[in-house]
């Protein structure tokens, strides 16, 4: 039977919606905190959520449109019902549900992906239509990847600076693995079309230049994935040429060189990291330093053991989505000190889902990867795809997971992901097979387009909750920061961010983050009077308040409003106490993050208790005693304090020839302040070699080598002092002749 022209109509723009959903990864929202996220995926549920309806309106009048209980789509609802469960009884349901700006996950994303999956399995049932989703997509890849290369040579900025670029995708590691979809499927239509010249030069052309630029994002874990990728398509290709390519018989002794070449490749060059040839290049040197010993893997194997950790404290369903940060505060591993201070992903697909949703969620989502395959097989089998497609297929969803066991996804590659599980269940299992007329009921157009009418009336609400008043908020967040930023007066920027608040979404807790950061810049600001100063800190500690009174609190925002405390004592004397009670229990909540310590050791400073400090701050540093901040932190209280033993502790355990300048004056500061004259000296000497053209440090090593006796080196500095800035001459003088020497 063949379509009304009202069901062709919502066929055709229930298509568009599907295929314009592909042109999202170029889109950047500069009006909202984090652009390359926020703008993509507010658009994308939007626009799912207009398809959805367009799809019930098929689905009545056409069984044609119904899903088929295939096996794809059973996992695939098994997948998203488990997630649902992990999510509902996390210890963060709200956080599970809504994430936040920074991510645009949680169940609101999984959701609605599985929306897309199902649609595009439903509605998308010729081979056009998949040509022109696919076709879609390479062309957006095509000019994201010019975009990236335009970055290369300096026209256009990277978001994330350096030499690494990043397009409109924001970060160079999800723009490889983005690229990486479309390289593979470069090289479907390139053998598709190969007997096309044009076409083929066309599909070569697109790969190769794919491939320079996952080349240029100097992303270790996708050209991995890349490489191995490769290696699996020309070993298939080599062992089983004449199967794959039927036509082409003359080829494998090429595809064998090929094979050799990928393989020789990489050897040689890990032979030659070490020579100046690979050093002398920007991208290289980050290949070359993959290792099992570096600082950043063995940080990812702490990470990894604490997410193991907590996932064996819920194996079942997990702690629900966008909830690692409370793995993260209870199991945190003090080696992680020198990394970045809050994680929240494991960045490794398979822990993040495990510890998400438990091994009932893993295991679901590893069956979507199993489906798939074993779909993209019975294809081949039955000749719907060429074995060359089913095996590019295969490599894939493969060289996709391998990427992911160092990173983790997002909606640029979430897209691609689902819309080839979809591709898969079309060609494993839908393609070919035709409704049977009169076995499901339809409903008259009529109706049909009542219910859409209705539909439609009761998601306008809807969709303004979920979607448009958080993407309200994320705009008043960045209209209230650019205020900040031009200097208005404190209470403008009270009502800016009180704005923004006022609508009250899961944005609340960015804004909250972005109070504090305000607030603990008032106390003393120069230009803003107490009272304005007292107004702003109040409003940020009663925000931040209400931001810690949930059942699973954030350690980061009790910090966050205990630093707010503690700088404002001078405007209220009661804040330092309540700071020292938020502190105290966020350490329950993670006893071995030493920042806690940290701020505590300088709360109990404010409240003039500094053998409390000491001993937080010792505390601190029994977690790990490699942590030179913390042992540094130890000498600077302890020599406010007068505790030479303090002072004495710290020093022991820190190495000045590898700090900074400013630390080692602190680390030389904390000497004086005890007396402690000798290591002073040592302290003051590192100082002048680090910069020696420092008058005032040449002038104090001298007064301290002659409190040692050592009077004709601290001449010889005293000297130098003067030399340097004829300011010291009058001082230098009397001060040689104290020594008995001359002027």
């Amino acid at each position: 039977m063949h379509p009304s022209k009202y069901e062709h109509k919502l066929e055709r723009a229930a298509k568009i919606g599907l295929w314009a959903l592909l042109v999202l990864p170029l889109y950047v929202s500069g009006s909202m905190l984090f652009p390359f996220i926020t703008g993509k995926n507010f658009m994308f549920r939007i626009v799912v959520e207009l398809v959805a309806i367009l799809w019930v309106g098929l689905m009545l009048v056409s069984p044609e449109y119904r899903p088929r209980l295939t096996r794809l789509v059973k996992i695939s609802t098994i997948f998203v019902f488990i997630v649902f469960l992990a999510d509902l009884f996390g210890p963060n349901p709200y956080r599970s549900f809504f994430s936040n700006y920074e991510r645009m996950e949680g169940f609101m994303m999984i959701g609605h992906l599985w929306l897309y999956f199902m649609m595009l399995a439903s509605i998308m049932k010729a081979k056009k239509d998949w040509l022109i989703f696919f076709h879609a997509t390479l062309a957006v890849s095509a000019i994201v990847s010019v975009i990236a290369l335009l970055q290369k040579f300096g026209l256009q900025v990277s978001q994330q600076g350096g030499f690494r670029v990043d397009a409109t995708i924001g970060n160079p590691a999800y723009l490889a693995a983005y690229l990486l979809f479309h390289i593979w499927l470069g090289a479907i239509f390139l053998e598709r079309f190969w007997k096309h010249m044009w076409l083929r030069a066309t599909y070569a052309a697109l790969v190769i230049f794919e491939i320079v630029i996952v080349y240029f994002t100097a992303t270790r874990g996708a050209v991995i994935a890349l490489i191995l990728g490769m290696l699996f398509i020309l070993a298939c290709s080599v062992w089983d040429w004449r199967r794959m390519f039927p036509e082409r018989k003359k080829y494998p002794v090429w595809a064998a060189v090929l094979l050799g070449v990928v393989v020789v490749v990489p050897v040689i060059f890990w032979q030659l990291r070490h020579t100046s040839i690979v050093k002398l290049s920007p991208v290289l040197p980050r290949f070359a330093s993959i290792s099992l010993t570096d600082n950043t893997t063995q940080a990812r194997f702490s990470i990894w053991r604490m997410s193991f950790r907590g996932a064996m404290a819920r194996p079942i369903l997990g702690w629900g989505q966008e909830n690692y940060y409370l793995v993260f505060q209870k199991y945190y591993d003090p080696r992680l000190y020198a990394q970045e201070p809050w994680f929240d992903r494991s960045h490794d697909i398979i822990l993040d889902w495990l510890v998400h949703t438990g091994f009932l969620g893993l295991i679901a989502y590893l069956s979507l990867f199993g489906t798939a395959v074993w779909g993209i097989i019975l294809a081949m089998r039955r000749h719907a795809i060429s074995r060359w497609e089913g095996v590019v297929l295969g490599t894939a969803f493969l060289a996709y997971f391998i990427q992911n066991l160092l990173v983790f996804d997002n909606l640029n590659t979430y897209l691609l992901f689902f819309g080839l599980l979809a591709y898969a269940d079309y060609t494993g299992e839908t393609a070919g097979h035709e409704y049977a007329e009169g076995r499901h009921k339809s409903v008259p157009e009529r109706t049909a387009y009542v219910v859409i009418a209705a539909l439609f009336a009761v998601w306008i609400p809807i969709v303004y909750m979920i979607n448009i008043k958080p993407m309200l908020e994320a705009k008043a967040l960045i209209r209230a920061l650019l205020v900040r930023s031009a200097h208005a007066p404190l209470g403008i920027v009270q009502d800016a961010f009180a704005q923004a608040l006022a609508y009250h979404t899961f944005g609340d807790t960015e804004v909250r983050e972005q109070i504090a950061n305000v607030a603990r810049a008032v106390p003393g600001a120069s230009g803003v009077s107490g009272e304005e100063q007292k107004q702003f800190v109040e409003f940020a500690v009663d925000e931040m308040r209400k931001q810690i009174s949930g059942s699973a609190p954030d350690v980061k925002h009790m910090v966050f409003l205990s630093s707010i405390m503690d700088r404002s004592a001078a405007l209220d004397s009661a804040l330092p106490r309540e700071a020292e009670a938020i502190m105290r229990t966020a350490i329950q909540i993670a006893p071995t993050k030493q920042i806690l310590y940290f701020e505590l050791a300088q709360v109990y400073l404010v409240e003039s208790k500094p053998d409390d400090a000491i001993a937080a701050l010792r505390t601190a540093i029994a977690l790990d005693t490699s942590y030179e901040q913390a042992a540094v932190d130890l000498m600077i209280v302890g020599g406010l304090a007068k505790r030479a033993d303090a002072v004495h502790e710290g020093g022991a355990l820190v190495h000045i020839d590898t700090m900074d300048e400013d630390v080692v004056n602190r680390v030389a500061n904390a000497y004086q302040q005890i007396n402690d004259f000798s290591g002073a000296e040592i302290a003051f000497r590192r100082l002048v070699q680090m910069n020696p053209g420092h008058a005032q440090y040449h002038a104090t090593l001298a007064a301290l080598l002659a409190q040692n006796h050592k009077n004709q080196e601290a001449i010889h500095e005293a000297e130098e002092a003067a030399r340097l800035d004829p300011g010291f001459v009058p001082e230098s003088d009397r001060f040689i002749r104290s020594l008995g020497g001359k002027p």
